[in-house]
């Protein structure tokens, strides 16, 4: 399988040298390459004691990686070596063992929030535990991008930071915290960091883009302590995940301080679709297409004006159909830029009417801060009502355990609530709120009244009615709760639908990109206008050119009626 290897994929996987950044256009095997150098070093490799650490940003990444090893006789990682996303890397070996060091805590602490478990407290305060952090500069900062209303007041930016430090100081920490202490580790002791380099002398990170400023000062601290070699790759046109923090500049910064190489040539797309993305690379060139398939197959990227989906959406299966590509999900895609628009797709393939998706909502919108644990509630029974049982029911005990308890909410409190009064008693109380319950349809309003009673008998709660913001009581249950609805039609479609971000990293034959006249509250007429000048509005660009190059032969765009100009002069 070496002997497959491009001439640059080969500079690449033999290179003997310290430092090294590759940046590589989409579709050119990237993680492939990665694949062959990690197995090309594990091939020499004899020490039964130290290891290569290969790290990617997600889970999908890394299992990439995985999967193609045996095609280099490699068989699965073992100790001495690690393959993971860096996060995991950086929990195992850094922020677990010795996070007390820095937290103030008395033993190793607990991983809690996405992906590790759901967070949330009895009171906003708590709530925001997972949503919150420090950068590396030391400020507390949000990390979401919708966490509280911008005119929340300092007070309440203030109540949330102390209750932040309390729940730190008795061990608790999200991913972020994970990072950002870790960091604090290997700056206060340096024998840590030159304990793990001794230990993973070889670093190969893929996906480099997504690196957030923290992350990469790890790594920086990681070299200064004496790494042997390390590689990292990734395409600064396709970093999608500021929203979390990442930051494309720092592999740019890298990129003029390491060995550089490049991996120029797309295995992927077609040679008429790399110059139609090319608008939206800083590339210095198109990429170059070298698929014997599908280099000049001629079909030219579009972009057409609809004004109504169906429209559109039968248009793209006809031009599929007209090029012999089968209608299966593995080979054609129709992608949207939010959840609401995939909604709208799914009632268009189910012959339903048109309908705009769920509006996204601040819990702190709705909600008055000390019911927080009625919001859980009513999504635990919705959900339920809609025949989401599992799910429904785990969250109706998140917010039952909230009322019942001054502690703030994780699994470990959970069980040791439940032990505590028992199994059987808790599955009772439970059950006999879903049998008690009023029927969930109508606006939170309603539903408050009818729940009043029943909050009074189960939880000794007589002032529910106050539990909705006034401007808020008209709104319909399933609009704040429904967005489940649409993800649980997907799997019976012929074609995959999803957002952008669902399909970073995929491959499809054709992809037909379904745009609105805005996003969010910014029209791309204004995005078009100004992406050179606001990091924002570029990471929106940086979002369309993944979805450009998903495909290896057909790509359509399809935009509101009226924009088609303003698309072709940009993009022609």
């Amino acid at each position: 399988m070496f002997n497959s290897l491009s001439d640059e994929q080969k500079k690449i996987v033999f290179a003997d040298l310290e430092k090294i950044v590759v940046r590589a256009c989409p579709g050119s095997g990237k993680t492939f390459t990665v694949t062959a150098r990690l197995a090309n070093k594990i091939s020499k490799w004899e020490d039964r004691y130290i290891g290569i650490a290969a790290l990617s940003f997600t889970n999908t990444a890394w299992q990439e990686i995985e999967k193609n090893l045996p095609k280099f006789e490699c068989g699965p990682i073992k100790r001495p070596h690690f393959l993971g996303t860096i996060d995991s890397f950086i929990n195992n070996y850094i922020f677990l063992p010795f996070g007390h060091l820095v937290m103030g805590c008395e033993k190793r602490p607990k991983l809690v929030g996405e992906p590790h478990s759901k967070w949330s407290g009895r009171f906003y305060s708590e709530q925001w535990f997972d949503k919150s952090s420090f950068n590396i500069n030391d400020e507390f900062i949000f990390t979401q991008k919708y966490p509280i209303p911008p005119t929340a007041k300092a007070a309440v930016v203030k109540a949330i930071k102390n209750k932040k430090m309390e729940l730190i100081s008795l061990g608790y920490a999200n991913q972020h915290d994970a990072n950002y202490f870790a960091l604090k580790i290997l700056k206060k002791y340096p024998e840590i960091a030159e304990s793990l380099v001794a230990r993973f002398p070889i670093l190969l990170i893929d996906e480099a883009q997504d690196t957030t400023e923290i992350q990469m000062a790890i790594i920086d601290e990681l070299v200064g302590a004496g790494l042997k070699e390390i590689l990292i790759v990734g395409d600064p046109d396709q970093a999608i995940f500021e929203w979390n923090d990442a930051n494309p500049d720092l592999f740019v910064k890298k990129c003029s301080e390491w060995e550089l190489k490049q991996l120029e040539e797309c295995r992927r797309s077609s040679q008429d679709i790399c110059n139609f993305v090319h608008k939206l690379s800083t590339l210095s060139a198109p990429a170059r297409s070298v698929s014997t398939e599908v280099a000049t197959l001629g079909i030219k990227p579009d972009i057409i004006e609809y004004d109504n989906l169906l429209s559109i959406k039968n248009t793209f299966i006809k031009r599929c159909e007209s090029e012999d590509i089968p209608i299966k999900k593995e080979d054609v895609s129709i992608l949207c830029r939010t959840k609401g628009a995939v909604n709208e797709v799914v009632n268009v393939f189910e012959g339903a009417p048109i309908v705009t998706g769920p509006t996204f909502f601040n819990d702190s919108d709705i909600w008055e801060e000390r019911f927080i644990w009625c919001r859980d509630i009513c999504e635990g029974l919705y959900l339920i009502s809609k025949g989401e049982f599992k799910n429904g029911y785990r969250i109706l005990e998140r917010g039952c355990f909230k009322i019942l308890n001054e502690n703030h909410y994780s699994k470990e409190n959970l069980r040791l609530h439940i032990k505590n009064i028992g199994l059987v008693n808790w599955r009772k109380f439970i059950n006999d709120i879903i049998v008690s319950a009023p029927d969930i349809s109508g606006d939170l309003s309603a539903y408050l009244s009818s729940f009043s009673p029943m909050a009074e008998s189960f939880f000794n709660e007589m002032n529910i009615l106050t539990a909705v913001k006034n401007n808020k009581k008209s709104l319909l249950i399933k609009d704040i709760f429904g967005i489940s609805d649409a993800d649980s039609k997907f799997s019976h479609l012929p074609i995959r639908l999803g957002t952008i971000h669902s399909v970073k990293g995929e491959t499809f034959d054709a992809t037909l990109l379904i745009l609105k006249n805005r996003i969010m509250n910014t029209k791309y007429q204004t995005i078009l206008s100004r992406c050179k000048k606001d990091k924002l509005l570029e990471e929106e660009l940086r979002t369309l050119y993944v979805a450009m190059t998903r495909p290896r032969k057909i790509l359509i765009i399809g935009v509101p009626q009226g924009d088609g100009n303003m698309w072709n002069a940009f993009l022609n």
